[in-house]
């Protein structure tokens, strides 16, 4: 599973190299992440926060358009960024992607 994971990254950005991944096999519930992020971005008080989580929102939508009902997540570290991909539940296929706000960059108004 893990090389068809670091696989599927590969080919959805070339330019990413050299990065680890950690993933669980469990399936999440595309309704309960729409939620999860709707609350989210509600109590969202950072401008890029709140920018962040609406995106994901609308990229969670699209894919539920889809008729998909659950999703996989998996995190991409390198150089102490982290990135994390929305798959498809057989790991075969990626929705979407983004980049984990740091302390850094979240700070910010």
């Amino acid at each position: 599973m893990k090389e068809l994971i670091y696989s599927k990254i590969k080919e959805y950005d070339p330019q990413l190299k050299d990065f680890e991944i950690s993933y669980s096999n469990h399936a999440l519930l595309l309704d309960d992440m729409i939620m999860s992020y709707k609350g989210r971005n509600k109590l969202a008080k950072n401008k890029n926060i709140k920018e962040l989580t609406s995106k994901v929102l609308i990229n969670l939508s699209i894919v539920k358009e889809k008729l998909i009902q659950c999703i996989k997540l998996v995190v991409v570290r390198k150089d102490n960024v982290s990135r994390i991909f929305f798959f498809n539940e057989d790991f075969s296929e990626i929705f979407f992607d983004f980049t984990s706000p740091t302390e850094n960059n979240s700070e910010s108004n």
